[in-house]
Protein backbone atom coordinates (compact mmCIF):
# COMPACT_ATOMS: atom_id res chain seq x y z
CA UNK A 1 0.00 0.00 0.00
CA UNK A 2 1.88 3.38 -0.78
CA UNK A 3 -0.53 5.74 -0.26
CA UNK A 4 0.38 7.09 3.19
CA UNK A 5 -2.53 8.60 5.21
CA UNK A 6 -2.32 12.51 5.75
CA UNK A 7 -2.56 12.19 9.75
CA UNK A 8 0.87 10.16 9.18
CA UNK A 9 2.56 12.53 6.46
CA UNK A 10 1.81 15.27 7.84
CA UNK A 11 2.79 14.13 11.17
CA UNK A 12 4.93 16.84 13.50
CA UNK A 13 8.52 16.32 13.11
CA UNK A 14 9.90 19.45 15.26
CA UNK A 15 8.54 21.74 17.99
CA UNK A 16 7.40 24.67 15.50
CA UNK A 17 5.40 22.21 13.89
CA UNK A 18 3.28 21.37 16.78
CA UNK A 19 0.21 23.86 17.28
CA UNK A 20 -1.62 25.44 19.66
CA UNK A 21 0.86 23.93 22.43
CA UNK A 22 3.35 26.22 23.38
CA UNK A 23 3.53 25.96 26.93
CA UNK A 24 4.51 22.42 26.70
CA UNK A 25 7.02 22.81 23.65
CA UNK A 26 8.45 26.06 25.24
CA UNK A 27 9.06 23.46 28.77
CA UNK A 28 10.74 20.75 27.27
CA UNK A 29 13.00 23.19 25.09
CA UNK A 30 14.36 24.96 28.25
CA UNK A 31 14.88 21.29 29.55
CA UNK A 32 16.99 20.26 27.03
CA UNK A 33 18.91 23.50 26.24
CA UNK A 34 19.11 23.57 30.70
CA UNK A 35 20.14 20.23 30.58
CA UNK A 36 17.20 19.41 33.35
CA UNK A 37 15.82 16.33 32.02
CA UNK A 38 13.68 14.69 33.84
CA UNK A 39 13.33 10.55 34.47
CA UNK A 40 9.46 10.86 33.99
CA UNK A 41 6.98 13.02 31.89
CA UNK A 42 3.22 12.58 31.70
CA UNK A 43 1.38 13.86 28.53
CA UNK A 44 -2.46 14.17 29.43
CA UNK A 45 -5.40 15.82 27.06
CA UNK A 46 -7.61 14.88 23.99
CA UNK A 47 -7.19 12.51 21.35
CA UNK A 48 -5.25 13.71 18.30
CA UNK A 49 -3.41 17.15 19.80
CA UNK A 50 -0.11 15.88 19.64
CA UNK A 51 0.87 13.67 22.44
CA UNK A 52 2.72 10.93 21.18
CA UNK A 53 4.06 13.11 18.15
CA UNK A 54 5.52 15.41 20.80
CA UNK A 55 6.74 12.27 23.01
CA UNK A 56 8.64 10.95 19.38
CA UNK A 57 10.19 14.75 18.58
CA UNK A 58 11.32 15.44 22.49
CA UNK A 59 13.07 11.84 21.89
CA UNK A 60 14.87 12.69 18.99
CA UNK A 61 15.72 15.93 20.22
CA UNK A 62 17.91 13.71 23.36
CA UNK A 63 18.94 11.31 21.08
CA UNK A 64 20.08 13.40 17.33
CA UNK A 65 23.03 12.23 16.38
CA UNK A 66 23.89 15.82 14.99
CA UNK A 67 24.68 17.68 18.27
CA UNK A 68 22.13 16.30 20.12
CA UNK A 69 20.82 16.82 23.03
CA UNK A 70 19.35 19.74 20.72
CA UNK A 71 16.33 21.55 20.22
CA UNK A 72 16.19 21.23 16.76
CA UNK A 73 16.68 17.99 15.61
CA UNK A 74 17.81 17.02 11.62
CA UNK A 75 15.39 14.49 11.13
CA UNK A 76 18.30 13.27 8.98
CA UNK A 77 20.55 10.64 10.73
CA UNK A 78 19.95 7.50 11.34
CA UNK A 79 18.57 7.90 15.31
CA UNK A 80 16.03 10.29 13.46
CA UNK A 81 14.78 8.42 10.88
CA UNK A 82 14.71 5.29 13.09
CA UNK A 83 12.67 7.17 15.94
CA UNK A 84 10.16 8.92 13.18
CA UNK A 85 9.07 5.29 11.53
CA UNK A 86 9.27 3.76 15.64
CA UNK A 87 11.65 1.31 14.81
CA UNK A 88 14.26 2.44 17.32
CA UNK A 89 16.12 0.10 19.25
CA UNK A 90 16.67 2.59 22.14
CA UNK A 91 13.20 4.67 21.95
CA UNK A 92 10.51 2.11 22.12
CA UNK A 93 6.60 2.52 22.04
CA UNK A 94 4.81 0.56 24.27
CA UNK A 95 0.77 0.08 23.64
CA UNK A 96 -0.34 0.16 27.74
CA UNK A 97 -3.57 -1.43 26.46
CA UNK A 98 -1.90 -4.03 24.86
CA UNK A 99 0.75 -4.97 27.83
CA UNK A 100 -1.45 -4.23 30.72
CA UNK A 101 -0.11 -7.03 33.34
CA UNK A 102 2.97 -7.49 36.10
CA UNK A 103 4.39 -9.85 33.78
CA UNK A 104 5.03 -7.11 30.97
CA UNK A 105 6.17 -4.73 33.64
CA UNK A 106 8.81 -7.35 34.31
CA UNK A 107 9.81 -7.75 31.00
CA UNK A 108 10.74 -4.05 30.52
CA UNK A 109 12.06 -4.17 33.86
CA UNK A 110 15.00 -6.33 32.69
CA UNK A 111 15.52 -5.04 29.41
CA UNK A 112 16.62 -1.36 31.59
CA UNK A 113 19.09 -3.32 32.31
CA UNK A 114 20.76 -2.61 29.03
CA UNK A 115 22.84 0.53 28.05
CA UNK A 116 21.28 2.75 24.96
CA UNK A 117 23.31 0.74 21.74
CA UNK A 118 23.66 4.31 19.31
CA UNK A 119 21.83 6.78 21.57
CA UNK A 120 22.04 9.19 24.33
CA UNK A 121 19.04 7.95 26.53
CA UNK A 122 16.88 4.79 26.65
CA UNK A 123 13.27 5.86 26.11
CA UNK A 124 10.14 4.14 26.57
CA UNK A 125 6.45 6.04 25.10
CA UNK A 126 4.09 4.16 27.02
CA UNK A 127 0.62 5.37 24.74
CA UNK A 128 -2.72 4.60 26.82
CA UNK A 129 -0.73 4.38 29.88
CA UNK A 130 -4.18 4.35 32.02
CA UNK A 131 -5.17 0.84 31.11
CA UNK A 132 -2.57 -0.41 32.96
CA UNK A 133 -3.60 -3.08 35.82
CA UNK A 134 -2.88 -1.25 39.49
CA UNK A 135 -1.05 -4.35 40.14
CA UNK A 136 1.46 -3.56 37.25
CA UNK A 137 1.24 0.65 38.07
CA UNK A 138 2.29 -1.19 41.85
CA UNK A 139 5.57 -2.94 39.89
CA UNK A 140 6.47 0.07 37.99
CA UNK A 141 6.78 2.51 40.95
CA UNK A 142 10.22 1.36 42.25
CA UNK A 143 11.43 1.31 38.76
CA UNK A 144 9.83 4.81 38.08
CA UNK A 145 11.11 6.76 41.31
CA UNK A 146 14.68 5.96 40.48
CA UNK A 147 15.65 4.00 37.45
CA UNK A 148 18.62 3.53 35.94
CA UNK A 149 21.21 5.89 34.21
CA UNK A 150 20.08 7.59 30.88
CA UNK A 151 16.44 6.08 31.03
CA UNK A 152 13.48 8.17 30.58
CA UNK A 153 9.52 7.55 30.61
CA UNK A 154 7.42 9.36 28.78
CA UNK A 155 3.51 8.07 29.48
CA UNK A 156 0.57 9.49 27.24
CA UNK A 157 -3.26 8.95 27.98
CA UNK A 158 -6.29 10.68 27.74
CA UNK A 159 -7.85 9.43 30.85
CA UNK A 160 -5.35 10.80 34.01
CA UNK A 161 -7.63 10.40 36.39
CA UNK A 162 -7.57 6.57 35.65
CA UNK A 163 -3.67 7.17 36.55
CA UNK A 164 -2.61 6.05 40.22
CA UNK A 165 -1.98 9.62 42.39
CA UNK A 166 1.13 7.40 43.22
CA UNK A 167 2.23 7.37 39.44
CA UNK A 168 1.43 11.11 38.78
CA UNK A 169 3.50 12.38 41.70
CA UNK A 170 6.85 10.54 40.19
CA UNK A 171 6.30 11.96 36.87
CA UNK A 172 6.48 15.91 35.03
CA UNK A 173 2.76 16.46 33.89
CA UNK A 174 1.77 18.22 31.07
CA UNK A 175 -1.81 18.91 30.25
CA UNK A 176 -2.46 18.85 26.36
CA UNK A 177 -5.22 21.74 25.03
CA UNK A 178 -7.85 21.09 22.55
CA UNK A 179 -6.31 22.63 19.38
CA UNK A 180 -8.71 25.84 17.98
CA UNK A 181 -10.40 25.77 14.88
CA UNK A 182 -8.14 29.40 13.40
CA UNK A 183 -5.33 26.44 14.01
CA UNK A 184 -6.56 23.38 12.37
CA UNK A 185 -7.68 26.06 9.79
CA UNK A 186 -4.29 27.53 8.93
CA UNK A 187 -3.35 23.43 9.09
CA UNK A 188 -5.36 22.66 6.42
CA UNK A 189 -5.01 25.83 4.25
CA UNK A 190 -1.30 24.69 4.34
CA UNK A 191 -1.96 20.59 3.94
CA UNK A 192 -4.12 21.84 0.57
CA UNK A 193 -1.59 24.23 -0.73
CA UNK A 194 0.75 21.22 -0.74
CA UNK A 195 -1.18 18.74 -2.08
CA UNK A 196 -2.61 21.09 -4.49
CA UNK A 197 -6.49 20.91 -3.71
CA UNK A 198 -8.93 23.46 -4.54
CA UNK A 199 -11.29 23.96 -2.02
CA UNK A 200 -13.85 26.61 -0.70
CA UNK A 201 -12.54 28.42 2.98
CA UNK A 202 -16.31 27.99 4.20
CA UNK A 203 -15.62 24.25 3.46
CA UNK A 204 -12.24 23.86 5.32
CA UNK A 205 -14.17 25.43 8.59
CA UNK A 206 -16.91 22.85 8.45
CA UNK A 207 -14.19 20.14 8.65
CA UNK A 208 -11.86 22.27 11.24
CA UNK A 209 -14.92 22.58 13.59
CA UNK A 210 -16.38 18.83 12.96
CA UNK A 211 -13.23 17.41 14.09
CA UNK A 212 -13.67 19.29 17.54
CA UNK A 213 -10.29 20.23 18.91
CA UNK A 214 -8.25 17.44 17.48
CA UNK A 215 -5.79 17.56 14.76
CA UNK A 216 -5.43 13.82 13.63
CA UNK A 217 -9.63 13.73 12.84
CA UNK A 218 -9.54 16.84 10.93
CA UNK A 219 -7.02 14.91 8.57
CA UNK A 220 -8.55 11.90 8.53
CA UNK A 221 -11.78 14.19 7.31
CA UNK A 222 -9.74 15.41 5.19
CA UNK A 223 -8.69 12.00 3.39
CA UNK A 224 -12.30 11.35 2.92
CA UNK A 225 -12.61 14.58 1.66
CA UNK A 226 -10.05 14.87 -0.97
CA UNK A 227 -11.08 10.77 -2.38
CA UNK A 228 -14.39 12.35 -2.88
CA UNK A 229 -13.46 15.74 -4.77
CA UNK A 230 -10.84 14.69 -6.94
CA UNK A 231 -9.14 17.76 -6.09
CA UNK A 232 -11.98 20.41 -6.01
CA UNK A 233 -13.91 20.43 -3.09
CA UNK A 234 -17.03 22.99 -2.49
CA UNK A 235 -19.15 23.47 0.67
CA UNK A 236 -22.24 21.21 -0.75
CA UNK A 237 -19.54 18.61 -0.94
CA UNK A 238 -18.38 18.40 2.92
CA UNK A 239 -22.44 19.15 3.78
CA UNK A 240 -22.88 15.91 1.39
CA UNK A 241 -19.97 13.72 2.82
CA UNK A 242 -20.40 13.95 6.44
CA UNK A 243 -24.34 15.17 6.53
CA UNK A 244 -23.77 18.65 7.93
CA UNK A 245 -26.61 20.96 7.65
CA UNK A 246 -26.38 24.25 6.56
CA UNK A 247 -26.29 26.99 8.40
CA UNK A 248 -28.86 28.97 6.46
CA UNK A 249 -31.02 25.88 7.20
CA UNK A 250 -30.61 27.09 11.57
CA UNK A 251 -30.93 30.79 10.18
CA UNK A 252 -34.36 29.98 8.66
CA UNK A 253 -35.32 28.21 11.48
CA UNK A 254 -34.40 30.71 14.08
CA UNK A 255 -35.79 33.90 11.98
CA UNK A 256 -39.15 31.75 11.83
CA UNK A 257 -39.21 31.70 15.41
CA UNK A 258 -39.26 35.58 15.90
CA UNK A 259 -41.75 35.69 13.47
CA UNK A 260 -44.03 32.80 14.63
CA UNK A 261 -43.86 30.22 11.46
CA UNK A 262 -44.74 27.28 13.08
CA UNK A 263 -45.40 25.60 9.67
CA UNK A 264 -42.38 26.50 8.55
CA UNK A 265 -40.64 25.23 11.10
CA UNK A 266 -41.62 22.32 10.77
CA UNK A 267 -41.50 21.47 7.11
CA UNK A 268 -37.83 22.87 7.64
CA UNK A 269 -37.20 19.54 9.92
CA UNK A 270 -39.01 17.05 7.78
CA UNK A 271 -36.68 18.02 4.98
CA UNK A 272 -33.74 17.60 7.20
CA UNK A 273 -35.42 13.97 8.47
CA UNK A 274 -35.90 13.22 4.16
CA UNK A 275 -32.02 13.63 3.64
CA UNK A 276 -31.15 11.18 5.68
CA UNK A 277 -29.80 13.72 8.82
CA UNK A 278 -29.62 12.71 12.21
CA UNK A 279 -31.85 14.10 14.32
CA UNK A 280 -29.30 13.93 17.65
CA UNK A 281 -26.71 16.11 15.45
CA UNK A 282 -28.83 18.32 13.76
CA UNK A 283 -30.28 19.27 17.45
CA UNK A 284 -26.02 19.49 18.18
CA UNK A 285 -25.88 21.96 15.43
CA UNK A 286 -28.92 24.19 16.17
CA UNK A 287 -27.85 24.50 19.73
CA UNK A 288 -24.16 25.49 18.56
CA UNK A 289 -25.99 28.44 16.49
CA UNK A 290 -28.44 29.60 18.95
CA UNK A 291 -25.13 29.76 21.54
CA UNK A 292 -23.65 31.90 19.30
CA UNK A 293 -26.40 33.93 18.38
CA UNK A 294 -26.62 34.66 22.07
CA UNK A 295 -22.68 35.57 22.24
CA UNK A 296 -22.65 37.88 19.74
CA UNK A 297 -25.92 39.60 21.51
CA UNK A 298 -24.52 39.71 24.70
CA UNK A 299 -20.90 40.89 23.43
CA UNK A 300 -18.66 38.06 23.57
CA UNK A 301 -16.49 37.46 20.49
CA UNK A 302 -16.69 34.13 18.66
CA UNK A 303 -13.09 33.98 16.90
CA UNK A 304 -13.96 30.70 15.38
CA UNK A 305 -16.75 32.58 13.30
CA UNK A 306 -16.25 34.23 10.06
CA UNK A 307 -16.84 37.75 10.37
CA UNK A 308 -19.78 37.72 7.80
CA UNK A 309 -21.35 34.67 9.75
CA UNK A 310 -20.87 37.12 12.80
CA UNK A 311 -23.06 40.28 11.01
CA UNK A 312 -26.06 37.64 10.70
CA UNK A 313 -26.04 36.19 13.97
CA UNK A 314 -25.92 39.81 15.23
CA UNK A 315 -29.04 40.57 13.13
CA UNK A 316 -30.77 37.84 14.24
CA UNK A 317 -30.14 38.42 18.00
CA UNK A 318 -31.81 41.62 17.79
CA UNK A 319 -35.09 39.74 17.66
CA UNK A 320 -35.06 38.17 21.05
CA UNK A 321 -34.19 38.91 24.67
CA UNK A 322 -31.51 37.17 26.21
CA UNK A 323 -34.04 34.92 28.23
CA UNK A 324 -35.48 33.96 25.09
CA UNK A 325 -32.37 32.55 23.65
CA UNK A 326 -31.49 30.57 27.30
CA UNK A 327 -34.72 29.02 26.71
CA UNK A 328 -34.71 27.64 23.61
CA UNK A 329 -31.29 26.57 24.44
CA UNK A 330 -32.65 24.59 27.97
CA UNK A 331 -35.66 23.16 25.55
CA UNK A 332 -33.29 21.77 23.21
CA UNK A 333 -30.96 20.37 25.77
CA UNK A 334 -34.15 18.46 27.74
CA UNK A 335 -35.03 17.75 23.82
CA UNK A 336 -31.88 15.66 23.63
CA UNK A 337 -32.16 13.98 27.14
CA UNK A 338 -36.35 12.71 25.90
CA UNK A 339 -35.12 11.39 22.52
CA UNK A 340 -32.27 9.09 23.92
CA UNK A 341 -35.11 7.16 25.65
CA UNK A 342 -38.12 7.34 23.28
CA UNK A 343 -39.69 5.19 20.98
CA UNK A 344 -40.98 8.07 18.84
CA UNK A 345 -37.86 10.70 18.43
CA UNK A 346 -39.37 12.71 15.41
CA UNK A 347 -42.77 13.19 17.55
CA UNK A 348 -40.66 14.96 20.09
CA UNK A 349 -38.58 16.92 18.17
CA UNK A 350 -41.83 18.49 16.52
CA UNK A 351 -43.01 19.43 19.71
CA UNK A 352 -40.17 21.05 20.55
CA UNK A 353 -39.96 22.59 17.31
CA UNK A 354 -43.82 24.17 17.98
CA UNK A 355 -43.09 25.17 21.13
CA UNK A 356 -40.23 26.99 20.20
CA UNK A 357 -42.38 29.00 17.95
CA UNK A 358 -45.14 29.67 20.71
CA UNK A 359 -41.73 31.70 23.04
CA UNK A 360 -43.29 34.80 21.65
CA UNK A 361 -46.95 34.53 23.67
CA UNK A 362 -44.93 33.37 26.86
CA UNK A 363 -45.12 35.88 29.81
CA UNK A 364 -41.30 36.51 31.35
CA UNK A 365 -40.95 36.13 35.40
CA UNK A 366 -40.63 39.53 35.96
CA UNK A 367 -43.77 39.85 33.70
CA UNK A 368 -45.69 37.19 36.13
CA UNK A 369 -44.21 38.90 39.03
CA UNK A 370 -45.48 42.77 38.12
CA UNK A 371 -48.89 41.40 37.53
CA UNK A 372 -48.87 39.81 40.89
CA UNK A 373 -48.10 42.61 42.69
CA UNK A 374 -50.25 45.25 40.92
CA UNK A 375 -53.75 43.14 41.49
CA UNK A 376 -55.71 43.94 44.26
CA UNK A 377 -56.36 40.32 45.61
CA UNK A 378 -52.88 39.62 46.97
CA UNK A 379 -53.85 35.48 46.64
CA UNK A 380 -50.73 33.88 46.65
CA UNK A 381 -50.34 31.99 43.21
CA UNK A 382 -50.20 27.74 43.60
CA UNK A 383 -46.53 27.19 43.12
CA UNK A 384 -47.27 24.63 40.30
CA UNK A 385 -48.70 27.66 37.89
CA UNK A 386 -45.63 29.31 37.94
CA UNK A 387 -42.65 26.51 38.53
CA UNK A 388 -39.81 29.24 37.58
CA UNK A 389 -41.11 32.11 40.41
CA UNK A 390 -39.25 32.25 43.69
CA UNK A 391 -41.02 33.89 45.95
CA UNK A 392 -39.34 36.11 48.94
CA UNK A 393 -41.14 34.42 51.18
CA UNK A 394 -42.29 30.91 51.35
CA UNK A 395 -44.85 29.75 53.87
CA UNK A 396 -43.34 26.08 54.95
CA UNK A 397 -46.33 25.65 57.61
CA UNK A 398 -47.56 22.18 58.06
CA UNK A 399 -50.69 21.14 57.56
CA UNK A 400 -51.19 20.87 61.29
CA UNK A 401 -50.43 23.99 61.92
CA UNK A 402 -52.50 25.13 58.70
CA UNK A 403 -55.17 24.22 60.25
CA UNK A 404 -54.20 25.15 63.56
CA UNK A 405 -54.09 28.48 62.54
CA UNK A 406 -57.45 28.81 60.46
CA UNK A 407 -59.32 27.42 63.97
CA UNK A 408 -57.77 30.10 65.73
CA UNK A 409 -58.06 33.23 63.63
CA UNK A 410 -62.13 32.18 63.94
CA UNK A 411 -62.48 32.86 67.74
CA UNK A 412 -64.60 35.86 68.56
CA UNK A 413 -63.59 38.40 70.43
CA UNK A 414 -66.68 38.93 72.53
CA UNK A 415 -66.39 38.03 76.38
CA UNK A 416 -66.84 34.23 76.95
CA UNK A 417 -70.02 33.21 78.10
CA UNK A 418 -68.25 30.07 80.79
CA UNK A 419 -65.44 31.35 83.27
CA UNK A 420 -64.68 27.59 83.37
CA UNK A 421 -66.19 24.67 82.24
CA UNK A 422 -67.31 21.49 83.89
CA UNK A 423 -67.81 17.84 82.33
CA UNK A 424 -71.59 18.79 81.75
CA UNK A 425 -70.64 21.20 79.92
CA UNK A 426 -68.33 19.56 77.65
CA UNK A 427 -71.23 16.76 77.60
CA UNK A 428 -73.81 18.71 76.64
CA UNK A 429 -71.82 20.33 73.83
CA UNK A 430 -69.95 17.03 72.60
CA UNK A 431 -71.62 16.08 69.23
CA UNK A 432 -70.92 20.17 68.20
CA UNK A 433 -67.07 19.23 68.73
CA UNK A 434 -67.07 15.62 67.36
CA UNK A 435 -68.40 17.25 64.07
CA UNK A 436 -66.10 20.01 63.73
CA UNK A 437 -63.25 17.76 64.45
CA UNK A 438 -64.99 15.33 61.57
CA UNK A 439 -64.27 17.59 59.46
CA UNK A 440 -60.38 17.89 59.87
CA UNK A 441 -59.85 14.69 61.33
CA UNK A 442 -62.43 12.11 61.02
CA UNK A 443 -60.53 9.30 62.71
CA UNK A 444 -59.28 11.18 66.04
CA UNK A 445 -62.96 12.31 66.16
CA UNK A 446 -63.93 8.35 66.02
CA UNK A 447 -61.50 7.63 69.17
CA UNK A 448 -62.32 10.67 70.90
CA UNK A 449 -65.84 9.50 71.14
CA UNK A 450 -65.22 6.87 73.37
CA UNK A 451 -62.80 8.22 75.20
CA UNK A 452 -63.49 9.08 79.11
CA UNK A 453 -63.31 12.13 80.60
CA UNK A 454 -61.53 11.52 83.94
CA UNK A 455 -62.05 15.23 85.26
CA UNK A 456 -61.45 18.76 84.39
CA UNK A 457 -59.31 21.18 86.24
CA UNK A 458 -59.06 24.86 85.74
CA UNK A 459 -59.98 24.21 81.67
CA UNK A 460 -57.70 21.09 81.88
CA UNK A 461 -59.36 18.23 80.47
CA UNK A 462 -57.55 14.90 81.66
CA UNK A 463 -59.46 11.76 79.40
CA UNK A 464 -58.71 8.57 79.77
CA UNK A 465 -58.01 6.25 76.19
CA UNK A 466 -58.40 2.51 76.66
CA UNK A 467 -56.27 1.15 73.83
CA UNK A 468 -52.22 2.04 72.62
CA UNK A 469 -53.43 3.09 68.82
CA UNK A 470 -56.20 5.61 69.89
CA UNK A 471 -53.64 7.31 72.48
CA UNK A 472 -51.31 7.76 69.85
CA UNK A 473 -53.87 8.78 67.21
CA UNK A 474 -55.31 11.38 69.62
CA UNK A 475 -51.87 12.87 71.11
CA UNK A 476 -50.65 13.71 67.98
CA UNK A 477 -53.40 15.18 67.34
CA UNK A 478 -53.88 16.88 70.53
CA UNK A 479 -53.02 20.59 69.60
CA UNK A 480 -55.78 20.63 66.83
CA UNK A 481 -58.62 18.86 69.42
CA UNK A 482 -57.29 21.94 71.85
CA UNK A 483 -57.76 24.63 68.98
CA UNK A 484 -61.53 23.13 68.61
CA UNK A 485 -62.48 23.29 72.34
CA UNK A 486 -61.16 26.03 72.77
CA UNK A 487 -62.90 28.31 70.05
CA UNK A 488 -66.14 26.57 70.73
CA UNK A 489 -66.10 27.32 74.37
CA UNK A 490 -64.27 30.78 73.14
CA UNK A 491 -61.88 30.23 76.34
CA UNK A 492 -58.08 28.90 76.44
CA UNK A 493 -58.97 24.89 76.84
CA UNK A 494 -55.58 22.06 77.48
CA UNK A 495 -56.14 18.87 77.17
CA UNK A 496 -54.56 15.82 77.85
CA UNK A 497 -54.75 12.16 77.56
CA UNK A 498 -53.86 9.01 79.88
CA UNK A 499 -53.77 5.16 78.52
CA UNK A 500 -55.39 3.33 80.95
CA UNK A 501 -53.58 0.08 82.27
CA UNK A 502 -56.52 -2.48 82.25
CA UNK A 503 -56.06 -5.22 84.58
CA UNK A 504 -56.18 -8.84 82.68
CA UNK A 505 -57.71 -11.35 85.22
CA UNK A 506 -56.04 -14.87 85.89
CA UNK A 507 -57.62 -17.29 84.07
CA UNK A 508 -58.04 -20.48 85.70
CA UNK A 509 -57.46 -23.80 83.40
CA UNK A 510 -59.56 -26.67 84.60
CA UNK A 511 -61.16 -25.59 87.31
CA UNK A 512 -62.47 -27.77 89.96
CA UNK A 513 -65.78 -27.46 91.72
CA UNK A 514 -64.26 -25.78 95.05
CA UNK A 515 -62.68 -23.00 92.12
CA UNK A 516 -65.79 -22.58 90.77
CA UNK A 517 -67.79 -22.30 94.26
CA UNK A 518 -65.66 -19.26 95.02
CA UNK A 519 -66.98 -18.00 91.72
CA UNK A 520 -70.26 -18.44 91.62
CA UNK A 521 -71.80 -20.69 94.17
CA UNK A 522 -75.39 -21.42 92.20
CA UNK A 523 -73.37 -22.86 89.09
CA UNK A 524 -71.25 -25.08 92.06
CA UNK A 525 -74.65 -26.04 93.88
CA UNK A 526 -76.05 -26.69 90.07
CA UNK A 527 -73.05 -29.13 89.19
CA UNK A 528 -73.55 -31.36 92.41
CA UNK A 529 -77.60 -31.50 92.35
CA UNK A 530 -77.52 -32.53 88.76
CA UNK A 531 -74.46 -34.30 89.06
CA UNK A 532 -72.75 -32.96 86.28
CA UNK A 533 -69.04 -33.53 84.41
CA UNK A 534 -66.79 -30.54 84.50
CA UNK A 535 -65.06 -30.75 80.90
Amino acid sequence: MSYLVLARKYRPQTFDEVYAQDHITQILKNTIELDRTAQAYLFTGPRGVGKTSLARIFSKSLNCLNGGPTVSPCNECTNCKEITDGISADVIEIDGASNTGVDDIRDLQKELMYSPSNSNFKIYIIDEVHMLSKNAFNALLKTLEEPPEKVIFIFATTEPHKVLPTIISRCQRFDFRRIPIPSILERLKKICETEKVKIDEKALYVIAKKADGSMRDSLSLMDQVLAYGKGKISLSDILSIFGIVHSEIYQKIIASISEKKTIVMVKLFQQILEKGNDIQEFINGLLDYIRNVLFIKIGLDVPEIPDSEKKILKDLGKSFEENDLLYLISLLIKTKTDIKTSNNPILISEMAFIKMAKISEMKSIEEIVSSISSTDNQQELPLKSVPSLKRSEKKLHKKTEKVIKEITREVKQEKPKLKNITIDDYKKDKEIILNKLKKEKPIAATYLNNCMIDHISNNFIHYDVGSSTAYKILDDEKNIISAIISEHFNLKIKIDFTLKKVKKEKVITNPTIEDIRRESPKLAEFIEITDSIIS
